[in-house]
C-alpha cells in the first residue's frame, strides 16, 4: 500500500477533521487504497522512509514540503484555492508575493490540482497560456447527506459558515457585510422575526463580529454557535431558508454549495469560485453597492425567486460535484 503524506499548515490537526475539503480528499485517497498520513509539520518530509508521495494544500508554506519531497525523489501534488492571485482583491505587494510563491511551487510540483475556473484563469494569466502541469478537479460534497426535499421553508432563518479565528478571514468572507445587510432586512416587517446563525471556530474574528452585533443592537437576532458537529451543521442547513456568502473572494465556496444542496436560497457575491458552485441558482448581489441598495436588491430578488432553481441547483451539484467524480479524477491524477 502506497503512503501519502498529506500536509497543510494548520495550527492543529483537528482542522483535518473539521474542514470538509480536507476530510473528503483524505476519504477519497483512502478509498483508492492509499495509506494517508496527515501532518502540519514540514520537518516530517525529512523522514523520507515514511511516505511515497506528497499531497500538499495551498501554495505558500507547502513550498518547503515540496522541496524536501523532491530532494527524496517523491512525487508532489499541490492544491487549494489561491485567493491572492486575483490582483483586483489584494495589494500589489501581496499579489507579487503570491505570484512568486505559486511559480516556485509549480516548479517543484508534479501536478497542481486547480479547484475553480477563477483560479485557472488567474494561473493561466501568469504564463500567458494554460501550464502543462495543471490538473482541474472541483471540490465535492456528499450531496445525499444534505438532501431535504424542495418544499418552500417557512422559517426566516439565515445562516453562514466561516472560520473566525482571524479578523481578516471574516472580512474576506463578508460576514461583517452580511450583518449590516441583515440589520436592514429585519427592519422590514416581513423579516422582523428572522434569526441569523453564524457557524465556525471562534476567535479574533468573532470578537470583531460581536462588536458589530452590539453596535447594531442585533443581540436577540444573531447567535454564534462556534464549531459544531457535521451532523448538527447539516441539520441546521436543512432547517435554514437563506445562506449568506458575501465574500470579497472565495476560492471555491464549499459551504455555500452545501447550503444550496440543502435547498437554501444562497445570497452570494459571485466572486471567485462562487461562479462555479452557485452560478445562477441563488441570488447574486453586487457587494460594491452600499448596504441600503444591497438590501433592496435582496428583497426584490427574493420576491422574484423561482423555487424551481433549487431543484435545478441540486441536479447540477449531483452531476458536477459528486464524490464519485472527484474519486475518479484522483485515480487519473495519481496513476
Amino acid at each position: 500500500m502506497k503512503r501519502i503524506l498529506f500536509y497543510s499548515s494548520v495550527r492543529d490537526l483537528s482542522s483535518f477533521v473539521s474542514q470538509r475539503f480536507y476530510v473528503i480528499d483524505i476519504l477519497l485517497l483512502k478509498e483508492l487504497g492509499y495509506d494517508v498520513i496527515i501532518t502540519n509539520k514540514i520537518i516530517d518530509f525529512i523522514r523520507f522512509y515514511r511516505y511515497d508521495l506528497s499531497f500538499l494544500y495551498f501554495y505558500r508554506k507547502s513550498l518547503f514540503s515540496a522541496i524536501l519531497s523532491r530532494l527524496f525523489c517523491k512525487k508532489v501534488y499541490m492544491t487549494g484555492g489561491i485567493d491572492a492571485l486575483d490582483r483586483n482583491l489584494v495589494s500589489e505587494k501581496e499579489y507579487i508575493f503570491q505570484k512568486i510563491m505559486f511559480k516556485l511551487c509549480y516548479l517543484f510540483a508534479d501536478k497542481c490540482v486547480v479547484v475553480s475556473n477563477s483560479d485557472l484563469k488567474n494561473i493561466s494569466g501568469l504564463y500567458k497560456k494554460k501550464p502543462t502541469k495543471l490538473f482541474f478537479s472541483y471540490h465535492v460534497i456528499n450531496i445525499e447527506k444534505f438532501s431535504c426535499g424542495f418544499e418552500k421553508k417557512c422559517e426566516e432563518l439565515f445562516v453562514t459558515i466561516g472560520w473566525m479565528e482571524t479578523k481578516a478571514n471574516v472580512i474576506r468572507k463578508g460576514i461583517d457585510r452580511a450583518l449590516y445587510v441583515f440589520e436592514k432586512l429585519v427592519a422590514n416587517k416581513k423579516y422582523a422575526d428572522s434569526k441569523f446563525v453564524i457557524i465556525g471556530k471562534l476567535g479574533e474574528g468573532s470578537d470583531y463580529l460581536r462588536e458589530i452585533v452590539e453596535n447594531l443592537r442585533l443581540e436577540e437576532y444573531v447567535s454564534f454557535v462556534g464549531s459544531i458537529s457535521e451532523e448538527d451543521k447539516i441539520s441546521l442547513l436543512k432547517k435554514s431558508k437563506y445562506y449568506f456568502q458575501l465574500s470579497s473572494y472565495e476560492g471555491f465556496g464549499i459551504s455555500a454549495l452545501e447550503a444550496l444542496a440543502a435547498s437554501n436560497i444562497v445570497i452570494h457575491s459571485g466572486m471567485g469560485g462562487l461562479n462555479d458552485t452557485i452560478k445562477s441558482f441563488g441570488i447574486k448581489i453586487d457587494i460594491q453597492k452600499n448596504y441600503e441598495n444591497m438590501t433592496a436588491s435582496i428583497l426584490d430578488l427574493i420576491e422574484q425567486f423561482d423555487y424551481n432553481k433549487l431543484i435545478d441547483g441540486y441536479n447540477y451539484i449531483h452531476e458536477t460535484f459528486s464524490l464519485e467524480k472527484r474519486r475518479e479524477e484522483f485515480r487519473e491524477l495519481l496513476k
